[in-house]
């Protein structure tokens, strides 16, 4: 939490410095956004008491083991929340939606909320009604990138936004040093690093405390530079990595953000836009290359347009390495894509990078195709 404290302190003022005002100029809504950004502390404030109440009246949870999860990871506008809802709808899995992750990410703060539902409930469910709109409307900057619903499974990335964790938050502060690291975590402290690591494990342990032990599903889309990290900590996960054509995903990324850019009156330029997310793309396309390289058999590697023309497949593979069979519903439904704004036709990455991507996307491609032969051979 005190981490957390420093480094939007840290954001918020840098908003004021030189830097800070050329990728995001104080206009009237900028200055209006940092105005009321402080006020976003009162939730991390309210989560991190509820949190540390845990350790009193739940203590438990800390001994609570994370068995097999399963971490659907890669690169952003690839399929990774077509992958994330369809196996959430296997009850065998436990995921995490957004109300948890933003209302309750306690356990205390969870049992509260199955004390107010109830009693909502007996009521006609105004609040809950009331609430799902006033999400609804929350999350309409990035309604773009997919449907964010209060009991829709959600990446669990949200809860690390009271710990500063959270990689998205630099869309309201792109200058931030602390936020920008989020997308390369070997970058970070290593004392930082650990915290983090170890504060979101226990997000995991309370979640599965709370819903009771079944297998374990977190989709985070940001995580590409995570997963060397998150490896050693979980060596019986699968890690699926969902991988996209460079340029393509990257302008989905783009105008799927169009949204979140005007809400937080940030990055009014295109170009600059374009320049911090090519670089994320390269630094998380990098970070797959060589960990998959060193690790191949820890994850099973699943190209977008697979996912799109063979869903059930993929899942079919999936199960195979979770030593099960599919639910017979798995990948029965069309893959659901979110719509979004085509990309400006200046969206482009420097030809330099755009290189590099491809060259970086070709071996994840073909590593993705050996590891399918292998599977088929020897299926788990």
């Amino acid at each position: 939490f005190f981490d957390a404290l420093w480094g939007y302190f840290s954001a918020w003022s840098g908003a004021f410095g030189a830097r800070g005002r050329r990728l995001s100029p104080l206009t009237p809504r900028r200055l209006v956004v940092l105005a009321l950004a402080p006020l976003g502390l009162a939730l991390p404030l309210m989560n991190g008491f509820c949190l540390a109440l845990d350790h009193l009246l739940f203590p438990g949870f800390r001994r609570t083991r994370i068995e097999r999860p399963v971490f659907i990871a890669g690169i952003p506008r690839s399929g990774t929340t077509f992958l994330h809802r369809r196996l959430a709808a296997d009850p065998a899995f436990t995921t995490t939606a957004t109300w948890e992750l933003l209302l309750a990410p306690s356990i205390v703060q969870r049992r509260l909320v199955a004390l107010a539902a109830k009693l909502d409930r007996a009521l006609g469910q105004p609040a809950g009604r009331a609430l799902g709109a006033l999400v609804s409307r929350a999350g309409a900057p990035t309604r773009a990138a997919h449907e964010i619903g209060l009991r829709e499974p959600e990446e669990d990335y949200l809860a690390l936004l009271g710990a500063a964790g959270c990689f998205f938050a630099v869309l309201a502060f792109p200058h931030s040093p602390a936020l920008r690291v989020l997308g390369d975590l070997s970058q970070a402290p290593a004392a930082r690093r650990e915290r983090l690591l170890d504060h979101y494990h226990a997000l995991l342990q309370r979640h599965v405390y709370a819903r009771g032990p079944r297998q374990l599903l977190s989709k985070n889309a940001a995580f590409a530079s995570w997963l060397p990290f998150l490896a050693p900590r979980y060596p019986n996960a699968l890690f699926v990595i969902c991988i996209r054509n460079p340029q393509a995903a990257l302008s989905s990324q783009l105008s799927s953000l169009a949204g979140a850019r005007a809400a937080f009156a940030s990055l009014a330029r295109d170009a600059d836009h374009v320049e911090l997310f090519s670089g994320f793309y390269r630094n998380w396309f990098a970070a797959l290359d060589a960990w998959t390289g060193a690790s191949a058999r820890d994850a099973l590697i699943v190209e977008q347009e697979d996912l799109r023309e063979h869903p059930a497949e993929v899942l079919a593979r999936l199960y195979r390495r979770l030593g099960r069979a599919a639910p017979q519903q798995a990948g029965a439904e069309d893959s659901d894509t979110a719509p979004h704004r085509p990309a400006a036709a200046d969206w482009r990455p420097a030809d330099d990078i755009l290189r590099e991507l491809a060259r970086l996307h070709a071996r994840l491609a073909t590593r993705s195709r050996a590891l399918a032969k292998t599977d088929a051979k020897h299926p788990v």
